[in-house]
């Protein structure tokens, strides 16, 4: 979200909390006279929760009750971020290939890791090393994060039992427009929006990646996976990888 604020309220810097789940406050040049606070958080993992209204409500209440002076709310709106299983991000050469290199898994910290990037893979490509390589390499095996892999498979499990679970409404007819919802057809569930002009999108709730239920986002109006975060646009376009090929159509 971000906020009118006088110039000098707040000094110019980047903060975070260790809350769970965290915020990040941060400033935005403005005019002469004003900035814009930008603040964040109160995250929640891709698909498993559809009540933007209320964590952007927390997120106001959280802010407000640190700075009494803030201004009126200019912008709101959300991002995906991308996480590893350890948390460091991926940056080096790509397993299994020679001269490519990649960076992701930023966690929220790209700009720093883009740096961190400049440093790592311009070193592997002039043949040179770093204390850091290690830490960072994209084919690492890191134990104490076993726990981590398990429990994102355990979402996995769960989300595909949700195939065998009843739809959210009974009918397409039931959705108003601007609605979106999975409806169950015999063995088939179907990811169903109807359109501001009544205008009825009819998907596959199957993710194309790996078979995964998707989720309605009424927030962007879109279907989220949350298995691995790919997102699709209401006529089943993919709009975030890992998925590449579109939601399938329903005769």
């Amino acid at each position: 979200m971000a906020f009118e604020i006088a110039r000098g309220i707040v000094p110019d810097g980047l903060y975070w909390d260790t809350e769970d789940p965290y915020h990040y406050v941060r400033l935005h040049p403005g005019d002469d006279e004003s900035d814009f606070l930008i603040v964040g958080g109160e995250d929640h993992k891709t698909g498993t929760a559809d009540n933007a209204d209320d964590r952007f409500a927390a997120l106001t209440s959280w802010i407000r009750g640190l700075v009494p002076d803030l201004g009126a709310e200019t912008h709101r709106w959300s991002g995906q971020v991308m996480e590893t299983i350890d948390y460091a991000a991926f940056i080096g050469r790509n397993p299994g290939n020679e001269r490519l290199f990649v960076v992701t898994g930023d966690s929220g910290e790209g700009m720093t890791h883009g740096v961190v990037a400049s440093l790592l893979i311009s070193e592997a490509i002039l043949g040179g090393d770093s204390p850091w390589r290690e830490l960072y390499e994209p084919s690492r095996k890191t134990v104490s994060a076993v726990g981590n892999y398990l429990a994102e498979n355990a979402t996995m499990i769960k989300n595909f039992a949700e195939y065998v679970a009843p739809g959210e409404v009974e009918s397409v007819d039931r959705l108003r427009p601007g609605e979106g919802a999975i409806v169950r057809k015999g063995m088939t569930k179907i990811a169903a929006f109807r359109s501001d002009d009544g205008t009825l999108h009819r998907r596959s709730a199957a993710c194309t990646h790996v078979g995964c239920h998707v989720h309605w986002n009424s927030l962007e109006r879109c279907w989220d996976c949350p298995c691995h975060g790919s997102h699709f646009a209401v006529d089943g376009t993919v709009l975030n990888a890992p998925a590449v090929s579109p939601l399938a159509e329903i005769d």
